[in-house]
């Protein structure tokens, strides 16, 4: 009966330690997501202009978890750190009451506290927001004019504040497009007061070269190659493209009395001239039309009058591209650009400006939807901002899905969208 006794007391024992170290682990598990679910917080808004992150972590913890939870004594400490390169850490220690095991232990001497009155629990957690390339290409065409232009200088702002903590790391570009593309400012660090500056200084006036400004986010002042690089090491890139109107207008290389010139060509109605490409509505002193074969009047096959003489020309390139060249889309071929054209010849002669002008509109969206998928290839996100009436068709075809997509009839609006994509961004590279 002795024995019993004293057996009976040891299994009543390691019962209480049992449920007394149970719960030491129930409080570390809660205390665990609480701090992790803060450190995601804190890493989420650690370029928010608009809260102190840290105090933001604090908040998160202990609204996740309250003095007094689990048994705990009511002194809980959560504290949120921001460090270097972008973590957050947070802390969290609470002390367990041990009602079971208090009472195995009996009265401690007198001055003396009982040692088994309270459990120490700790947990730590820590995030960090991954290394990131944006791509900022914004339309800045003569529809952009007046309050649009100004209210996208204050979006676009806005957006980069965002990300001002983390600048050291990650890596900006800004392109401008009307009729021609400008790099405002090519791939880089430190990006928010310079990009700042060249957002100021954005002008509206021109067309529409959506074509040219995507190609040149994947050119040498545009994103990094990561195709070769392993999912997991990948640096996360992404392209805020907005637009309030459609392509008007396209880069190519044009030849006219025998001298071949990379311009840009515009969809208009009239005989217009061709543009500079790398300035905003910059004429060359060359015209687009009459169509031909570009060579001087004196060897042209171009003809008119009687006797035939020879006309300046100019001669699209593009139209013998094999892919957007009259010859080019099979599917269209006897049913579209063949009609559209009226003509096989990549040197047909003279065709009709209005046939020119639709051709120009059908080959500068299909570029610019064949350039995004490019981009889509390598891994880049794109989220699209439409304004006011803009095709929604066209920008769905760029964006990378439905959830990437924006639009709003009101410029005043565009500041909370482009905020929005930035905290959607900030949240898509926590890890």
């Amino acid at each position: 009966m002795v024995t019993m006794a004293f057996s009976l007391l040891t299994m009543l024992g390691f019962i209480a330690l049992g449920i007394e170290v149970g719960r030491w682990y129930v409080v570390r598990a809660e205390l665990s997501k609480a701090v992790d679910a803060a450190a995601l917080v804190g890493a989420k808004n650690i370029s928010n202009p608009y809260v102190n992150a840290e105090t933001l972590m604090t908040q998160v913890g202990q609204a996740n978890f309250k003095p007094g939870l689990f048994g705990t004594d009511g002194t809980v400490q959560i504290t949120g750190t921001i460090g270097e390169q972008g973590k957050v850490y947070v802390t969290a220690s609470a002390n367990v009451l041990n009602q079971i095991a208090q009472a195995f232990a009996g009265e401690p001497p007198v001055g003396q506290e009982n040692p088994l009155t309270t459990t120490g629990v700790s947990a730590f957690g820590a995030a960090q927001q991954r290394d990131v390339e944006i791509v900022m290409v914004l339309d800045e065409s003569g529809s952009m004019a007046g309050q649009p232009i100004e209210d996208l200088k204050v979006a676009a702002k806005s957006f980069l504040d965002f990300f001002t903590q983390t600048q050291a790391n990650d890596k900006f570009a800004l392109i401008a497009f009307a009729s021609g593309v400008e790099v405002k400012f090519p791939l880089g660090p430190n990006f928010v007061q310079p990009m700042k500056a060249a957002i100021d200084s954005l002008v509206a006036s021109g067309g529409t070269n959506t074509e040219d400004a995507l190609d040149q986010a994947d050119g040498p002042y545009g994103f990094t190659d990561q195709t070769g690089v392993p999912g997991d090491e990948r640096v996360q890139q992404f392209l805020i493209f907005f637009s309030d109107g459609n392509p008007t207008a396209f880069r190519g290389m044009f030849t006219r009395n025998g001298v071949d010139y990379d311009a840009v060509g515009y969809a208009a109605d009239w005989n217009i001239r061709l543009m500079k490409p790398d300035e905003q509505f910059t004429y060359l002193n060359v015209y687009q039309y009459r169509t031909g074969d570009g060579l001087p009047k004196s060897s042209t096959s171009c003809q008119s009058g009687s006797p035939p003489k020879g006309y300046y020309n100019t001669k699209w390139w593009v139209l013998e591209d094999p892919v957007y060249g009259v010859s080019g889309y099979s599917e269209f071929l006897d049913v579209y650009y063949v009609d559209l054209l009226n003509t096989s010849d990549p040197e047909q002669c003279n065709i009709s400006k209005w046939r020119m002008k639709n051709y120009a509109e059908a080959i500068t969206k299909q570029m610019a939807i064949d350039h995004a998928a490019e981009l889509k290839a390598k891994g880049v996100k794109i989220y699209t901002i439409g304004l006011g009436n803009v095709d929604q068709e066209f920008l769905s075809a760029i964006a990378s899905g439905p959830a990437f997509e924006y639009y709003t009839p009101d410029s005043a609006e565009l500041e909370a969208l482009f905020q929005k994509i930035a905290t959607n961004i900030k949240l898509r590279l926590i890890q």
